[in-house]
């Protein structure tokens, strides 16, 4: 077990995804209110954009939108009309990609600096993002990618997501109490233990919204990781159309794993997702 999961991890990020060029994000998920706490936009870091349109396209049904051209090119993913997520050309030290999760803070300079003296490495500091909003990159002090965000204009509305849309993050850290205490510091969480689980679970609250999941990473030679789920409506169908387009199956879904529903993925540039039939 532990051999498999240690594929889900990728090797320490040297850039972020910072656009060449502005789509308008913003205006098209914001709805006028901020949701402090919720990861509320996904950004994809990938060194081969070709292969990963290929493959959302054809395992979620999603269109690329280009913007810009030459190395200012990124590609917007979109369900219908409504954009879900941004990927942008970047090229690691071991050539894989990573899905990146947007934390919504309503100030990001001041929690960038906060995570700073928390001992968080900052790859990119606070930058204003035309119709998109301000937003940082940052690595935990476990390694984990994520950025701070606060859109321009508002965040999207909680619910349920659709589906082959993001469903959630979970956190898979190697220090769960230092993890607690950054993010208690940075975003401001409360924590909640889950004692249903076949693994001690943590999940990060902001008030009565659960905002996040975290649990001990059983692979820590390894950095930590944030992977992100999305909601699929067929299991099976959607692990299938994920092998044919070129990716593989790190954890196969089991009994012993929230009932069989939950399955985790390394798309074919590398970077892990986790796929999720989920209807309460």
């Amino acid at each position: 077990m532990k051999k498999i999961l240690t594929l889900i991890f990728i090797a320490c990020l040297g850039y972020a995804c910072t656009p060449g060029a502005t789509p308008p994000i913003a205006s098209q998920i914001g709805e006028s209110t901020y949701t402090p706490g919720r990861v509320v936009w996904h950004d994809l870091a990938s060194p081969d954009p070709e292969a990963s349109s290929a493959f959302y396209e054809s395992v979620f049904g999603w269109t690329t939108v280009p913007y810009g051209d030459g190395n200012k090119k990124v590609w917007v993913f979109k369900q219908g009309d409504k954009p879900v997520a941004l990927m942008a050309y970047y090229k690691t030290e071991n050539g894989s990609g990573e899905w990146i999760g947007a934390i919504s803070v309503p100030s990001v300079s001041e929690a960038t600096a906060k995570a700073k003296t928390q001992g968080a490495k900052i790859v990119k500091k606070a930058m204003e993002v035309d119709n998109r909003g301000t937003i940082s990159f940052l690595q935990d002090p476990q390694g984990a990618s994520i950025s701070l965000i606060k859109l321009n204009n508002g965040d999207p509305e909680p619910g349920l997501a659709e589906m082959n849309t993001f469903l959630g993050q979970e956190l898979w850290t190697n220090d769960v109490s230092q993890s607690t205490n950054f993010y208690k510091e940075v975003v401001g969480y409360s924590t909640e233990e889950i004692d249903n689980q076949k693994v001690p679970y943590t999940i990060f609250k902001m008030g009565d919204m659960n905002c996040a999941g975290m649990l001990q990473s059983p692979a820590p030679d390894v950095r930590s990781h944030w992977v992100p789920y999305i909601r699929v409506a067929n299991l099976d169908e959607t692990i299938s159309k994920a092998k044919n387009a070129g990716a593989k199956v790190l954890i196969e879904p089991s009994p012993d794993i929230r009932n069989g529903s939950v399955a985790l993925l390394m798309d074919p540039t590398g970077a892990p997702l986790a796929v999720q039939v989920y209807n309460p």
